[in-house]
């Protein structure tokens, strides 16, 4: 496993804070670095939220009822079948941020999030 070293400025509120919580430092920034991934993880679907809605005038009669894999606003790939096309695009590109998105008459739409699963080994 990796080591991170880090400055007596960060290591002590963290170890003060794992103390609270009755944990290590080690759990304690695992912890937060997790959630940091996470946020940027969303963050990035949100982007291409936005990137979509834009792109939606473009593309709406080309790909309509289609599921479409966006990433920095271009067209990855395309299926009929979102869960196929998501199998296919984390064969593809791994757990990158990817929208997938099923294209209909408006942009508006609700949009499910999925959450990441990071598994850490153990050794």
């Amino acid at each position: 496993m990796p080591t991170l070293t880090l400055s007596p400025e960060l290591h002590e509120p963290l170890k003060r804070l794992a103390a609270g919580r009755d944990t290590s430092v080690e759990d304690v920034v695992e912890s937060l670095v997790a959630d940091y991934l996470r946020q940027q993880w969303h963050e990035a679907l949100l982007l291409e939220m936005d990137r979509y809605r834009l792109m939606h005038p473009q593309i709406a009669t080309r790909y309509y009822g289609q599921f479409l894999g966006i990433q920095d606003g271009k067209i990855l790939d395309t299926d009929p079948d979102g869960g196929v096309l998501h199998k296919r695009l984390r064969q593809r590109y791994g757990d990158l941020p990817i929208l997938i998105v099923q294209v209909t008459a408006t942009p508006e739409q609700e949009f499910r999030s999925f959450h990441r699963h990071v598994e850490y080994d153990s050794v």
